[in-house]
């Protein structure tokens, strides 16, 4: 946006505002990662980003970034010693001398953790290009290490800002990759906490890696066992490739008392067990496992909202799993899509998925505050509209607590 001043008559203008887009996506050049693909969590890498510049080269001056999300646990870059893990190096083709550095906060959110580069002598022209090695290992280095949870997309998501006017754009194209889990490690097995005698309930098993993420890579068969009768229980149970968990539906103990299962290898070694299930008379509350602040990458989390919902669901084994993000970052689309899923994955008595957010207002006005709805189609009352463009909905907001 460009503000009218007044010049004497002559209509200058005042560019101390941002001008959203000022360069046509296609002339800011282009960014190629290799390798590509997927990777394992918490596994060291070496990857080669080469940034090509657009039309108009790269000024003195002019700068770039190359952002990563807030949440992640990804290493940080370094520049100073070769031998040591992260190191990573930067060079222009035409021997520009660039200035680097990483700052986490150095970007808007949710790509707040920068890589910043600059030109500070010489310039670049179209074609020119800039080398980012990350994890760079010919002097010892282990190389970058990866975040250690799994992720559909991570994005080295590069801004240009080529005219040196700080005013950044994104590319259009951005390098991405998968972040996959290991092999298994461990295993874990969840039972409710507490039923009824005759209530029916699902064991629910899977293998984890060694940072904790559910595996895909099982190929295992173990005995199953328990300390009490349980009705459906099967002898032996099978953690299958490409399958991130089993499932054993609708068993149930008919008389009240502790109940442990657990899972012997072929040579009858205990391996794994559930929590203890508690069969109790007369129940009148139960007992239920939650996550009800949860944020997806639509705000300042990782993965989409609907893969928050399968992944509680599905890998996490909780009963219910809230989404809470920053009302500031949540657009009126979002909002509407995040009603949908949340009557889309409710399903009472089994999983539960309140529609709700997080009212993120200053400290001074009241600090952060979860807020939930009993039913869908509620007006969402945001404590700002601080990143979302849309100002149509601003009557709506609730600034204090």
């Amino acid at each position: 946006m460009l503000d009218q001043q007044d010049d004497g008559g002559q209509g200058a203008l005042n560019s101390s505002s941002t001008i959203e887009a000022p360069i046509a996506p296609d002339e800011l050049g282009h960014a190629e990662l290799t390798p590509s693909g997927a990777f394992e969590a918490g596994s060291w890498q070496t990857f080669t980003l080469v940034y090509t510049c657009g039309k108009y080269g790269m000024d003195d001056s002019a700068s770039m970034r190359v952002c990563f999300r807030f949440a992640s646990d990804q290493s940080r870059p370094q520049f100073d010693d070769p031998k040591w893990r992260n190191y990573t190096t930067v060079v222009a083709s035409n021997n520009a001398v660039l200035e680097t550095r990483y700052d986490p906060k150095g970007n808007v959110r949710p790509w707040d953790r920068a890589l910043y580069i600059k030109v500070v002598k010489g310039f670049m022209k179209e074609g020119d290009t800039i080398t980012i090695t990350f994890g760079e290992t010919s002097g010892g280095s282990q190389g970058m290490r990866m975040q250690t949870f799994c992720e559909d997309s991570l994005e080295f998501r590069v801004l240009v800002d080529p005219i040196a006017t700080a005013n950044y754009q994104a590319l259009p194209v951005q390098p991405v990759i998968r972040i996959v889990p290991g092999k298994p490690v461990t295993f874990a097995a969840v039972v409710p906490t507490a039923r009824c005698p005759g209530e029916t309930f699902d064991l629910k098993i899977k293998g984890e890696d060694t940072w904790g993420n559910p595996s895909d890579q099982c190929d295992v068969t173990y005995k199953v066992k328990s300390s009490r009768p349980v009705n459906g229980l099967p002898d032996s149970v099978t953690l299958a490739p490409g399958a991130f968990a089993t499932i054993v539906e609708g068993l149930s103990v008919d008389a009240p008392g502790l109940v442990d299962i657990w899972f012997e290898d072929a040579s009858g070694t205990e391996v794994f067990r559930a929590n203890p299930l508690c069969i109790q008379k007369d129940l009148e509350l139960k007992p239920y496992w939650v996550d009800l602040h949860g944020q997806s990458e639509e705000t300042i989390g990782t993965g989409s909202a609907r893969a928050f919902f399968e992944f509680a669901r599905d890998r996490a084994f909780v009963d219910a799993a809230g989404h809470q993000g920053n009302d500031f970052q949540i657009t009126k689309g979002f909002w509407s899509h995040l009603d949908n899923l949340c009557e889309e994955f409710d399903e009472p008595g089994k999983f539960l998925t309140p529609l709700g957010y997080e009212w993120s207002g200053n400290t001074a006005l009241g600090g952060d505050r979860n807020m939930f709805y009993p039913s869908k189609d509620r007006v969402i009352r945001r404590s700002s509209h601080a990143l979302i463009e849309d100002k149509s909905d601003l009557s709506t907001d609730c600034n204090t607590a």
